[in-house]
């Protein structure tokens, strides 16, 4: 399985101050004591060519610019993480910064950034692992394939314009395990996990998005990037006048059905959100003629990363990138040889993201 994609750091056709490539884990662990409430954690490294961003009050400065060699890149980078333990959301649960590389060699793989600790990515052959060592945690987690066609490396991306375009590595699920210590508290934790890797090439605008595992091995994902009023949203508060108006500029839903072995993919979506106790319920639903699908994703919890840059010296742009841990509650699928209602996917876990801003 080719790596490179996901390892190496594409610097052709930057755009100035506003190219940036993340890498990142979202893990579900299964919540003993409420099932209904996945424990969920997120593990994210990034570089940006910048000069500087704000991210959560915490400044990072590009300290050295991005070097290449045959199978190793190197940048300075930012790491962060939240988690939702079940009750609670730390978050952030870190954020630090320092030298990062990035290595890859047949069979062999390893992102790592060291500051005020230690962390890393690694992988051999199809298996992959995250080890965080810091004098509050340690966390190792060990990431094992589940079905060949979640395990795959799957590229994918839009290109708009003079090179402005967005393109994705995922690895869409793993079976994973491991062990979570902070502080004084220490948990075995069980679950699977989804992988992106993400180049940015153009001015970061909202979106929304979203991923879900099915124990069946089943999987869906959608993305809609979009520009608006929501562009010009500088707070976190869900209540906004600006929240109208957008312009999708993209937009696709995907759904494995691990009972056919069938990868269903429809264009023509529609989202719309509404609150409860200041928590967003997605409802997405789509119709291509041929197939079409309900679902409706019930929030209960919520992390973001508040990202500020500096803009013509005096004006910051600052963009909200907000994940929600959330239930299916509604899902419906047919096409002309299928229906799958939420009983054939059930469990299902998954993870809700709605950007607003700019940066």
């Amino acid at each position: 399985m080719n790596y490179r994609g996901i390892m190496d750091i594409d610097t052709t056709n930057q755009l100035r101050n506003r190219t940036w490539w993340w890498w990142w884990w979202v893990f579900f662990f299964k919540n003993q004591d409420e099932p209904n409430r996945t424990k969920q954690m997120v593990v994210l490294w990034g570089t940006r060519n910048c000069k500087k961003v704000l991210v959560n009050d915490h400044p990072w400065s590009r300290k050295s610019d991005i070097q290449k060699e045959p199978g190793v890149v190197s940048a300075y980078g930012m790491t962060a993480s939240w988690y939702f333990d079940g009750k609670t959301m730390m978050d952030p649960l870190f954020i630090d910064d320092g030298p990062m590389t990035s290595t890859w060699s047949p069979g062999r793989r390893e992102l790592s950034l060291a500051g005020k600790g230690h962390y890393v990515f690694s992988g051999e052959d199809d298996t992959n692992k995250v080890t965080i060592a810091r004098k509050d945690m340690n966390i190792e987690i060990d990431m094992r394939p589940w079905t060949d066609f979640l395990t795959d490396v799957a590229p994918t991306g839009k290109e708009y314009f003079m090179h402005l375009s967005y393109a994705m590595h995922k690895i869409r699920g793993s079976k994973a395990r491991g062990h979570i210590s902070i502080g004084n508290r220490d948990e075995e934790v069980e679950g699977t996990a989804y992988f992106q890797k993400v180049r940015i090439n153009s001015p970061t605008t909202p979106w929304y998005w979203g991923v879900f595992h099915s124990e069946t091995g089943s999987f869906i994902d959608y993305f809609m990037p979009h520009i608006g009023p929501p562009v010009f949203r500088r707070t976190e508060r869900h209540s906004s006048r600006l929240d109208w108006g957008e312009r999708i500029l993209s937009k696709s839903w995907r759904f494995y059905d691990a009972q056919e072995g069938i990868l269903h993919t429809i264009h023509n979506i529609r989202m719309r959100k509404r609150y409860e106790n200041d928590l967003p319920i997605f409802m997405l639903s789509g119709d291509d003629g041929d197939k079409k699908f309900e679902m409706e994703m019930e929030s209960y919890s919520r992390a973001y990363w508040r990202i500020q840059q500096p803009f013509l010296r005096i004006f910051n742009t600052v963009l909200y990138y907000n994940e929600y841990p959330v239930n299916v509650t509604k899902f419906s699928f047919e096409s002309p040889n299928t229906k799958r209602t939420l009983e054939d996917l059930e469990p299902i876990v998954g993870n809700c993201e709605h950007a607003w801003g700019i940066v």
